[in-house]
């Protein structure tokens, strides 16, 4: 691989997302990793602007363990993936909290719906906002008793500098109030994607997607697009758009609504984490148009530190021999245990 790196690129977290809301810690690394450790890399490449946007949120919903992670890549403009940047987490948590008992996949779903919602509405304000979109994969890691509540979780006060060397950009109820998960929880990765943006979990050195392409080229969305009155032309919607689903889009063409056919509903698995679970890569296509997710895993698996990782992966995407690409790259990787097969 040649040591070329775009002069775009870079290290550190870059994102719009606010930390008013986040019931947790906000792109900030944790100064000792309990239960994950989080690395994330981005660059522009040979693009003029960059409509990628990312965010994570250590202890997610003020429970210790928890996680939130997400990548959104924009599309026309980068209005919609900036907002979701922003704001799509405070989205998440309020489905959570005014559906307590609901299934997380289901949740997910409600978070997707009232962020379109919203963008709908933004759009019916602004024609730059109307005109933009944003595919979007998000992974909540959720800390789960066996039957799959919360209910043997404890609170617990928690200091602001106990857990970080950075400061914090979190709620008062983040830093008062802690729930703790007891020591035989379950882990489970609940990952959500509208479009090309891709999760893909290493268990045991094998790389298995936890999420679904969502392209024209799919017959099935092919299908589901020509069904509802759509032309699919050059491998496009009404010429347009490569992907079949995404957040926002709210434009109307000559009276065509182009959200009939390119629709936010998303794709969600359950994955119960067990210890071959190494790793997940969450990236955009910038990755995946150019490498395969097995040699993704390949490329990092022997990797422990997780924000070197995810610097690998992206300059592999902008540097190989083979096909490397001019699209803006963001790659976060998670690890999920400190075991390093040899």
């Amino acid at each position: 691989m040649h040591k070329r790196h775009s002069k775009n690129a870079r290290s550190e977290p870059m994102t719009i997302a606010k930390g008013s809301n986040t019931h947790g810690i906000l792109n900030q690394r944790p100064s000792r990793d309990e239960y994950y450790q989080t690395g994330v890399y981005e660059t522009q490449g040979t693009r003029p602007t960059m409509e990628d946007t990312h965010a994570f949120i250590v202890d997610f919903d003020s429970i210790k363990g928890q996680g939130y992670f997400g990548v959104f890549d924009g599309h026309g403009n980068k209005h919609v993936a900036e907002w979701c940047g922003h704001y799509f987490h405070q989205m998440l948590l309020g489905a959570m909290h005014d559906h307590p008992s609901l299934a997380p996949e289901k949740v997910l779903h409600k978070a997707f719906r009232r962020v379109d919602d919203t963008l709908k509405k933004y759009s019916l304000q602004s024609e730059q906002v109307a005109e933009s979109g944003s595919t979007a994969v998000v992974a909540f890691l959720r800390m789960e008793d066996k039957d799959g509540t919360q209910a043997s979780f404890t609170s617990s006060s928690v200091p602001e500098n106990a857990s970080t060397s950075t400061p914090l950009q979190s709620t008062s109820r983040s830093l008062g109030q802690r729930r703790i998960p007891p020591e035989n929880a379950t882990r489970v990765l609940y990952c959500a994607n509208a479009g090309d943006a891709r999760a893909v979990l290493c268990r045991n050195g094998i790389a298995i997607r936890l999420t679904q392409d969502h392209k024209v080229t799919d017959p099935s969305e092919g299908s589901r697009i020509r069904q509802a009155g759509g032309v699919i032309m050059r491998g496009r919607v009404f010429g347009t758009l490569a992907v079949s689903r995404s957040l926002g889009n709210h434009i109307s063409y000559d009276g065509i609504r182009m959200k009939q056919y390119v629709i936010s509903t998303p794709y969600t698995s359950r994955t119960e984490l067990t210890d071959e679970d190494e790793f997940c890569i969450i990236a955009c296509d910038g990755l995946w148009d150019v490498i395969t997710d097995q040699d993704a895993v390949n490329l990092v698996r022997r990797i422990k530190d997780a924000q070197y990782a995810s610097k690998i992966l992206v300059n592999h995407a902008l540097c190989n021999d083979i096909q490397p690409t001019r699209d803006n790259v963001t790659v976060m990787v998670v690890r999920l245990k400190d075991f390093v097969p040899k």
